[in-house]
């Protein structure tokens, strides 16, 4: 078999590896429960086979994952909402990706998949806290929670802690899912994670 003909059969796999996790995650982000303190956040799993879909292909194939989520969310009619799941979910698999392609190389695999995790996690926190300070005061004033941009500032300052809580506890809920997950996926199909997916 050639080489082309074999890196060709890669490409199908891994599209259609793209597709299934494409849809699993659409499946599972109906799957919601709201977060106590804070009950417009909902948790749900579909961030799993996101970061699954990076570790074993790479980000590129998350990331199309990640838009077809996105889009599938805009249905709902929240576009700003599909918008920031998409960051959220972006902001944890890259950063974790590529911190874990860095550190696997020790041969520690657990090692290196928990720092990957606690630098995508942090990556997501601080990012979603930044875009919702950016975004949430004019979402108030669309939604018309309140009537003044001042008092839409002032709420999204007082809901900034419990979203960087949300975000933390929602990332360590994927890794830590993840993990179990991805070791059992790449020991059966190691060639599909060595090969690279960027």
């Amino acid at each position: 078999m050639s080489l082309q003909v074999t890196l060709r059969r890669a490409e199908s796999i891994r599209l259609s590896l793209t597709s299934v996790m494409s849809a699993l995650s659409i499946a599972l982000s109906f799957i919601q429960i709201p977060f106590p303190l804070a009950p417009f956040l909902k948790y749900d799993l579909a961030g799993i086979p996101l970061i699954l879909t990076a570790l074993l292909i790479g980000p590129k194939y998350a990331l199309i994952a990640d838009t077809v989520l996105a889009l599938a969310l805009m249905r709902g009619g929240d576009p700003i909402g599909a918008a920031m799941k998409w960051i959220a979910e972006a902001s944890t698999l890259i950063p974790m990706y590529y911190a874990y392609k860095l550190l696997r190389g020790n041969g520690n695999l657990r090692l290196a998949f928990t720092a990957s995790a606690a630098v995508g996690i942090a990556a997501r926190v601080g990012l979603m806290v930044l875009a919702n300070y950016l975004v949430d005061p004019w979402w108030f004033l669309i939604a018309h929670w309140v009537n003044t941009y001042s008092k839409a500032l002032a709420l999204t300052m007082y809901l900034l802690p419990f979203i960087a809580l949300f975000n933390l506890t929602i990332a360590l809920i994927y890794t830590s899912i993840t993990y179990p997950a991805y070791l059992t996926i790449a020991r059966r199909f190691r060639w599909l994670v060595d090969a690279d997916g960027e």
